[in-house]
């Protein structure tokens, strides 16, 4: 938690920071200080995910990359910053930053090290519209738009996802009456 505060510091970036207690691991002063140079928020607990990755100023995301915040934040066309913790995240983060461009993988584990500079190295790439942080946002917003097309449900026109749960409440229907029509 010390590095990567120092590293958000130093980045001059403006950040929301959801932070968990203990708190007493963050550098002495930063609270006061993000507060005073209007850099940073630090919300305790618990905040509004989606709607913060939907503000048009949210210009990146570190994500542990669980599914369910990787879709929010594609969904937003934000880019990740990725570092993965447990269970499918390394996966799915190896195949946003391989496959899809849309994320850099800050660290990997629970068990990891962290360096300050590198977190303000990696803030400072996604962070550049001009760079590998402007290809990830373009990258983002074709999924975004691909997300958006695959829940498309207009009359006749429909995307991916609403065909492919059309067809599984058919099948299950069909399944359902032929039990029925048995007994």
């Amino acid at each position: 938690m010390m590095e990567l505060a120092i590293g958000l510091e130093e980045s001059a970036k403006p950040f929301v920071w959801v932070i968990r207690p203990p708190v007493e691991y963050l550098p002495e002063g930063f609270e006061e200080r993000m507060e005073k140079r209007k850099q940073g928020l630090l919300v305790r607990n618990w905040a509004p995910q989606l709607e913060i990755l939907s503000h048009k100023s949210t210009g990146a995301f570190l994500s542990h990359c669980g599914w369910n915040s990787v879709l929010e934040s594609l969904s937003q066309a934000v880019p990740i910053i990725g570092w993965p913790l447990a269970a499918e995240q390394a996966y799915n983060s190896k195949m946003l930053v391989e496959e899809m461009g849309v994320s850099v993988e800050l660290t990997r584990g629970v068990q990891s090290s962290i360096d300050s500079k590198e977190v303000k190295r990696v803030i400072e790439l996604v962070m550049d519209r001009k760079g590998k942080g402007g290809d990830m946002r373009s990258k983002a917003m074709v999924i975004k738009e691909q997300l958006r097309a695959s829940v498309r449900d207009e009359g006749e026109d429909k995307g991916s996802s609403v065909k492919a749960l059309d067809d599984l409440i058919k099948t299950l229907q069909s399944k359902w009456q032929m039990i029925n029509s048995i007994s």
